[in-house]
């Protein structure tokens, strides 16, 4: 019997870096794979698209690069960070000293107020979307997790503004930590208690209360349950 193939759809290099080894060990002997998207998928898209179509495009792709059907695809995994986009208007202020977006567990500080509003309120919209999918065409399982608010904060418990080299750095790090040990890395989720109580649905439904979306939750422990 032909291995399957798992697709994780991620928003940067950093997310494989840290994420791969684990990933191919759990997952084995079926392959794994990760796809770059360059951006969060809920809010870029390309020549219109929503996201489940940009998510079907990709598949596409990778099923004509590899000579796939749909059947030969075994998941296909989203994993996005929030950037606290659940949290009301009220929290994001406007600051014109900030360099950078500014994040803190209780609000969002910022020089372009206005955007950052529309970017979250376009990122729920899309997000509410894909949270309720389960399948894609063909019945490909999917599904989404989340980092909060980004991979660096929910993972390694780092707040502030991160450089491209020092994620290089501190997914590797943590990537040999790991290695390929998926029961250890599962264990490490679990005891950092970020992981929301209860269901899938139930782990979605925590992180879009109040401000929770600025604090530091993941669900990906539920990958491995």
């Amino acid at each position: 019997m032909r291995n399957k193939l798992v697709i994780f759809i991620v928003e940067g290099q950093s997310e494989e870096n840290a994420l791969y080894p684990v990933m191919k060990s759990f997952f084995y002997p079926d392959e794994v794979i990760f796809y770059i998207y360059h951006g969060d998928l809920t809010v870029k898209s390309y020549a219109g698209n929503t996201p489940m179509k940009e998510i079907e495009s990709i598949v596409k792709r990778v099923m004509k690069r590899y000579a796939l059907k749909r059947s030969d695809i075994r998941l296909v995994a989203e994993l996005t960070d929030t950037d606290g986009c659940f949290i009301p208007d009220e929290f994001i202020i406007q600051d014109d000293s900030a360099k950078h977006i500014d994040y803190s567990d209780d609000e969002i500080r910022t020089m372009f107020k206005e955007s950052i509003e529309e970017r979250n309120m376009k990122r729920r919209i899309n997000l509410d979307f894909l949270i309720s999918s389960s399948s894609l065409k063909g019945g490909i399982p999917y599904s989404i997790y989340y980092f909060s608010r980004n991979l660096e904060h929910a993972i390694y418990g780092i707040s502030g503004h991160v450089n491209d080299g020092r994620k290089t750095t501190l997914a590797y790090r943590f990537s040999d930590r790991f290695g390929k040990d998926c029961k250890a890395f599962a264990g490490y989720l679990e005891d950092e208690g970020i992981t929301p109580e209860g269901s899938y649905q139930k782990t979605w439904e925590a992180i879009q209360s109040g401000r929770e979306s600025l604090k530091r939750h993941s669900n990906l422990l539920l990958l491995f349950l």
